[in-house]
């Protein structure tokens, strides 16, 4: 087994004193495993003795299609295509497309989450949008907050028009 140390990963245990925290020297390379795309890397945390793979807390965590088609699912998505659309031209299933846009999305909002910290607001502008569902029989609003010049959108609810939603939209 080499000791060579990983430099840009870290321990994704909960219990692990350092998780989280990259370039510490614990984890090193542990093993191989094979999938249908090649093979993938094992690593392991010296300090907790926990196993993990490459893929582990990304969008491709067990994975069963190659990498490539889970990006382009999302491209064609942020460019409007529809998950129908997706699922034929990419002949997948539609609750797999369903699946991984639902997953891309919830990546997407941990980044966001994650970097998002510390941004320069220089002008905000604040929308509601009334709806209809059900055939017009229900009415829905959707209220947002976005950053004018970076575009960047910083809050959305969907529901009832009530001052508890507009305010959590401005929160």
């Amino acid at each position: 087994m080499s000791t060579h140390h990983s430099k840009d990963r870290s321990c994704p245990n909960p219990d692990c004193a350092l998780r989280g925290k990259v370039a510490q020297g614990n984890i090193v390379p542990h093993s191989f495993y094979r999938t249908t795309q090649g093979r993938r890397r094992r690593y392991r945390c010296t300090r907790c003795g926990k196993t993990f793979s490459s893929t582990t807390d990304t969008p491709y965590y067990r994975l069963h299609k190659p990498r490539a088609l889970f990006d382009e699912v999302a491209r064609m998505s942020v460019h409007g295509v529809g998950k129908s659309a997706i699922a034929r031209i990419k002949r997948i299933a539609w609750n797999t497309a369903a699946r991984w846009l639902e997953l891309a999305a919830a990546f997407a909002r941990r980044f966001n989450h994650r970097m998002l910290r510390r941004v320069d607001l220089h002008e905000l502008q604040a929308d509601e949008i009334r709806s209809f569902l059900l055939h017009k029989r229900m009415e829905v609003w959707i209220h947002t907050v976005i950053e004018v010049w970076s575009r960047l959108w910083l809050s959305v609810v969907v529901g009832r028009r009530t001052a508890r939603n507009i305010r959590r939209t401005l929160q």
